[in-house]
């Protein structure tokens, strides 16, 4: 009996695991570029976002503020970059929140150093 429910099991958690969807979209503005990842499954969402600056002089850019809007919005405020010029944030959601499809449209706004710049993503 306990192998039959071993093996039952087994079979749910592979079948999940195969039922997962990986997609990506990416763009970019006169300062930015902007790459966000999406893993999802039946019980999970994850993102993972990466925020580039494309100018030369990183030192001057401060402390960065950014939202990203698709199905949700999250961001942050206060960010310092990278030494080569980059933010990541990776975020995990559960099947209760609302999932990002293929043809969300994501736009990402930044503001650093009294500028600001919003843009969208494509899928790629």
């Amino acid at each position: 009996m306990l192998k039959k429910i071993l093996l039952l099991v087994g079979t749910m958690l592979l079948l999940a695991g195969c039922n997962t969807k990986d997609f990506s979209f990416s763009g970019d503005s006169d300062h930015w570029q902007a790459d966000l990842k999406v893993n999802q499954s039946s019980d999970f969402e994850k993102q993972d976002f990466v925020l580039k600056y494309k100018g030369d002089n990183i030192d001057s850019v401060g402390d960065v503020a950014y939202t990203v809007k698709g199905r949700g919005e999250y961001g942050r405020k206060g960010e310092p970059l990278e030494e080569n010029g980059v933010i990541r944030h990776s975020s995990e959601s559960n099947p209760t929140n609302a999932k990002m499809s293929e043809d969300t449209e994501v736009k990402v706004t930044v503001k650093w150093d009294d500028q600001e710049e919003t843009f969208t993503l494509e899928k790629n």
